[in-house]
């Protein structure tokens, strides 16, 4: 079998049980969850915000009822439980029956097209609303006949005093449900695909100009099958939704937020297809309230699939979810499965050789080095090493490396905070300012100093995988194939699948820069310019000999009222900060406080990270200004 992680394997797999057996539950459960329980997943416009891979469409399906019928169909198989757990706290199931009828239509064919017509905004808005609805009704019958439901034992549940709009829709039934769809598609259909288009006279007079507004009468479904009738609601799901021409886009917006609609509806796109400052300023609209009457929070619920708040509960949840997903994909692979190896951790192996003799003798001089200029004592080397000792043996990584290059951080840090002596004076120990303690943050910054002076793995096992993923599927699923493919390449060479760190280190950092090489969206020239300057100067911070961030930077932090200013005053730089966001090249963390100051901090991704050879940990940063960000692009010109 072709390698599940090395593309997005659940749009290849027609069937539902492949499907829903590669299927996490862990984003319904941080995304949906909350919303469906607070009543406004359904009952109102829902605008679902992410990057490329964050699994949007993905969730769009598993609401579809045919998906949610063959799900409870196999309730017995425990690789389906969680699944239906998620599903039930999401209200798509109702005591062990499905209670959401989805659709899910895709904006990225012709339905832009509409937009280039030579005809007024209203009438442009109102072919494709038209076009938009007669396809969600077919899709929706569809469904309901894949599930084994026939058209005759199909209706819907109208709204009382609807009846002209009823009978221009075609009815209560399955049957003149269908014919009268197909036919505005076919109408609207005509025009869109001329090549010439009609003159407007003719659009007014032709059958696609006439009355049709099915998500204005249907209340629900109701259907009967094996089991009895089932009342369900009605799901459309607008996925692609940057593929839109922005007036068209809003356009939609406004119709589906602002009608009386029991029809439940969410709009899926990506972060370019909103404004930069609704990208860059935390709380800014991403929609236009000038309208009378609309109120944001009152007719639209956002569910951003990437968000500033609960980093370290997201990166909890991603990691869970991540795991999860792994096993579930290298049970699709025969060479894994025959062995019982369903688990990655297992497959990538934790232990770090000591460097090699020559290495280890560099690094010995060095520390040496650092004593003798600082004219440290060797009784407070002693009690230093001892420092360091006792902190390994509690961690279990007794390296002999790691214990130096820690070492050599808390000599530098003890003579930081030490008073500076004459050349000629005779070396005392004295106290520090401050305590000179190991911890695991001096840890994580003496292994970034042996990745780069001594190339010590760095990147390995599955936590640093997860971490390095940014919290985005489809980047994680990158990352670990190439791991994947070297594991089944060791095992169908009889040997042992576990992957060492140094391998995974390489194979990973080969990787990363790979993905940076192939970025192609909108500005990625100035994107990967602005990314690697700024990963060169938390490089310079990252390897100072006191690791004075611990384990360095990996972001500029910009004060919070210079940052908000960006969309005004600098929207070229508005615009690459937008598409980096987009793209998974940076992350943006508002409001972030530290020294009695509020900062936005760009932070660099996780692929940017493995290749410059930076910290996964969060939190260091470096002070900069909004001309510090101007002056990198500037010298990208």
């Amino acid at each position: 079998m072709v390698n599940p992680f090395e593309k997005r394997a659940t749009e290849y797999l027609l069937q539902d049980e492949a499907f829903l057996a590669v299927v996490t539950p862990e984003p319904l459960s941080t995304f949906f969850k909350k919303p469906a329980k607070e009543g406004k997943l359904y009952d109102r416009l829902a605008m679902v915000i992410g990057t490329p891979g964050s699994g949007k469409t993905t969730l769009a399906r598993l609401f579809k009822f045919s998906t949610l019928q063959v799900l409870l169909r196999n309730r017995g198989f425990e690789t389906y439980k969680t699944l239906i757990d998620a599903l039930t706290s999401c209200d798509a199931i109702r005591d062990g029956k499905p209670s959401v009828i989805g659709c899910r239509i895709s904006l990225e064919s012709e339905y832009r097209e509409f937009w280039e017509f030579p005809y007024p905004d209203s009438l442009k808005s109102s072919l494709t609303v038209a076009l938009l609805q007669a396809r969600a009704v077919l899709a929706w019958l569809r469904d309901a006949q894949a599930a084994g439901i026939s058209l005759e034992n199909i209706e819907i549940v109208a709204r009382p005093d609807a009846d002209a709009a009823l009978e221009a829709i075609g009815g209560e039934n399955g049957i003149g449900l269908q014919r009268r769809a197909r036919e505005m598609e076919t109408a609207i259909y005509e025009i869109s695909a001329a090549l010439v288009p009609p003159d407007i006279d003719e659009v007014e007079q032709n059958a696609a100009a006439a009355a049709y507004r099915p998500l204005d009468v249907i209340d629900a479904f109701r259907v009967t099958d094996g089991s009895g009738d089932l009342q369900l609601t009605p799901l459309v799901v607008f996925d692609d939704a940057h593929f839109l021409h922005p007036s068209q886009l809003a356009a939609l917006q406004r119709w589906l937020a602002r009608r009386e609609l029991r029809v439940a509806r969410w709009i899926l796109t990506r972060l370019d297809a909103l404004a930069p400052a609704d990208v860059l300023i935390e709380g800014q609209n991403a929609f236009d309230e000038s309208e009378p009457g609309l109120k944001r929070a009152r007719e639209i619920t956002t569910i951003w699939m990437q968000s500033s708040e609960g980093r370290s509960s997201q990166r909890r949840a991603f990691r869970k979810m991540a795991k999860d997903m792994a096993g579930r994909y290298l049970s699709q692979m025969d060479v894994f499965n025959r062995r019982g190896l369903n688990t990655l951790g297992d497959l990538l192996s934790t232990h770090v050789d000591d460097l090699p003799p020559s290495k280890a003798g560099k690094l010995a001089k060095k520390v040496d080095a650092i004593q003798r200029r600082n004219s440290i004592t060797a009784e407070r080397r002693e009690a230093l090493e001892r420092e360091v000792s006792e902190y390994l043996a509690k961690t279990g990584e007794p390296a002999n490396d790691l214990r130096l290059s820690m070492l050599a951080i808390l000599l530098e840090r003890y003579a930081n905070r030490t008073p500076q002596r004459g050349l000629f004076e005779e070396a005392t120990d004295v106290e520090p300012s401050r305590p000179v303690t190991a911890s695991a943050a001096i840890a994580d910054g003496a292994k970034i100093h042996l990745l780069h002076q001594f190339d010590r793995p760095y990147y390995y096992g599955i936590d640093a995988l997860c971490d390095a993923s940014s919290e985005n599927a489809e980047q994680f699923l990158h990352l670990a194939a190439r791991l994947v493919a070297q594991s089944e390449t060791q095992l169908i060479r009889s040997k042992a699948p576990t992957l060492t760190s140094q391998v995974q280190h390489n194979l990973l950092r080969d990787r990363a820069d790979e993905m940076i090489r192939e970025w192609d969206f909108p500005l990625h020239h100035l994107v990967k310019r602005l990314s690697q300057g700024i990963a060169d100067q938390c490089i310079e911070k990252s390897l100072e000999g006191n690791a004075s961030l611990n384990g360095g930077a990996n972001a500029f932090g910009i004060p919070q009222e210079e940052f908000d200013q960006i969309p005004k005053l600098q929207p070229d730089l508005a615009k690459v900060l937008q598409f980096g966001v987009a793209y998974n090249a940076f992350v943006l963390i508002p409001n972030h406080g530290a020294k009695n100051k509020l900062w936005c901090l760009v932070e660099l991704s996780g692929v940017v990270l493995i290749k410059s050879g930076l910290t996964l940990k969060r939190g260091g940063f470096l002070e900069r200004r909004v001309e510090d960000l101007t002056r990198l692009l500037g010298e990208a010109k």
